[in-house]
């Protein structure tokens, strides 16, 4: 059964694959019996059911139940474990975390074992009412666990320290992360980056004196939901590498352009159930929008969308800069 996980076929010339994915994957079933095996879970099955530079997610099936082995092997799962942890006890629909490691010290990678989570991602679903339906559940979600105090700003270290002094330095961090800042200047030009920044992250309106638990990549993909007689959400998952700091970072992430009309109209729909925004809120979201929409065109954005970009933001900081 272990040994059916292991992928020592792989091209070596194939670019797509990182040094340290292909490493593992070379040995994956070796890994997995030594760190499934003290868990005395009887195992029957295991498939691999993700796959990516990222992160390598092994699917474990025992007599009563199915687990989660993921494998980080770039960096390192230190924002899911403690975004799991912060929130245990609430009853949210959010994975198990069973056992984590972070210490690189049986294996060399951090990993994590979650309960299995069942489902449909709702990037699957059509942009219409049932996306409409789960999202509002969503968001009410989302206005719970924003309720939760973070230890810190931005993430924790594997050695669970948090280095962010406050929220523009956690902000830059994550700009940092796959050079998406310096993409940024390329694409933009450093005067309007200058602008961008002192609208955004320098902007005394973003400022952010107590954090909270954040998600950090709300979108469809990282939903999972029942459909049928009953349609509900069954856990929100993988979270991105910022999980403590202003909760309106999630609802710009969650109300990117891009992401179907029914999930935003939803998910906004759900949070603010129990209160809408406060007007220093809804000038807080939209400036928050505007720097996640830049990270986020860069990241993933096709080719149009990345020439629109520099019009885009220069219309947008001349709203911002009107009286």
């Amino acid at each position: 059964m272990w040994n059916a996980l292991n992928r020592p076929e792989i091209d070596p010339a194939d670019a797509s694959y990182s040094e340290a994915r292909r490493r593992i994957l070379v040995r994956l079933g070796h890994y997995a019996a030594l760190l499934v095996g003290p868990l005395n879970l009887r195992p029957r099955a295991a498939t691999i059911h993700a796959n990516d530079n990222q992160r390598i997610e092994v699917r474990i099936s025992t007599p009563t139940s199915h687990i989660l082995l993921i494998i980080a092997p770039e960096r390192d799962l230190a924002p899911e474990a403690a975004w799991l942890r912060a929130l245990a006890a609430l009853n949210l629909p959010i994975p198990r975390l069973i056992a984590h490691d972070l210490t690189c010290g049986t294996v060399p990678f951090t990993y994590a074992i979650e309960g299995y989570v069942s489902g449909t991602p709702l990037d699957r679903l059509d942009d219409g009412p049932h996306m409409r339906v789960l999202a509002r559940q969503l968001g009410r979600t989302l206005r719970r666990a924003h309720q939760v105090a973070a230890a810190g700003f931005g993430r924790p270290t594997v050695a669970g320290r948090w280095p962010a002094r406050g929220w523009p330095e956690a902000l830059r961090a994550w700009l940092a992360y796959d050079e998406t800042w310096a993409h940024a200047a390329e694409l933009l030009g450093a005067e309007a980056l200058a602008a961008l920044c002192a609208a955004t992250i320098e902007h005394p309106a973003l400022a952010c004196e107590r954090a909270y638990v954040l998600h950090g990549q709300v979108e469809p993909s990282r939903v999972y939901a029942t459909l049928g007689d009953t349609t509900q959400i069954e856990a929100l998952t993988r979270p991105g590498e910022l999980i403590g700091g202003d909760p309106l970072f999630d609802l710009a992430h969650a109300l990117l352009p891009r992401h179907p009309a029914a999930f935003r109209q939803g998910l906004r729909e759900g949070y603010t159930a129990m209160g809408q925004l406060a007007p220093d809120q809804e000038a807080r979201l939209r400036r928050l929008s505007l720097l996640v929409h830049v990270a986020d065109t860069i990241r993933y954005g096709t080719a149009p969308a990345l020439a629109a970009l520099p019009a885009a933001v220069a219309a947008e900081l001349q709203v911002l800069a009107t009286p």
